[in-house]
This record gives structure tokens, sequence and C-alpha cells, in this order.
């Protein structure tokens, strides 16, 4: 039987820290900025652009993708990558 029918095929190390590494460094200033922006319109007094709202909205999912990566490169190493162990 091959890995692949038992299904104990090794996970891309090289690329999930590739995409965990680009997730939070896009997401993170992306994330920060749109904070800045929003609470700067709110602060103000206004409601924020919808440009703003999007911008923020965009660096949170980028860098939760890039913690959900630096998360399964974690698991990789602790050997329980393919949850049943």
């Amino acid at each position: 039987m091959s890995e692949t029918e038992s299904g104990g095929s090794r996970p891309n190390r090289g690329f999930m820290i590739m995409m965990a590494v680009l997730g939070l460094a896009f997401g993170l200033p992306t994330a920060y900025s749109g904070g800045v922006m929003v609470g700067q319109a709110f602060g103000g007094g206004e409601f924020p652009a919808i440009g703003f709202i999007v911008q923020l909205a965009l660096g949170l999912m980028l860098a939760g993708f890039g913690l959900a990566a630096v998360w399964a490169v974690v698991m990789s190493f602790t050997g329980k990558s393919n949850g049943k162990d």
C-alpha cells in the first residue's frame, strides 16, 4: 500500500512556511493601516468610507490566513498534521 492510499503523505512544509510568511507580511500592515483609518474616521465623528472597511477586512483575513498557516507548520512538526493522532 502506498503512502497516498493510507493517507500518510507528508505535508509540504516549505509551501506552508511561504504562505505563513506572505500572509503575515501582507496581512498585518494592511490590517494596521485599515484599522488606523477606520479609527480616525470614527474618532472624528464620521462613518468611515467603505474602502477603509474593506481594507481592514482584507488585512484581517490575510493575517488570519497567515496565522492558520503558522499553526499548520507547528502541527506538522509535532506529527499531528493529519488530524487523526
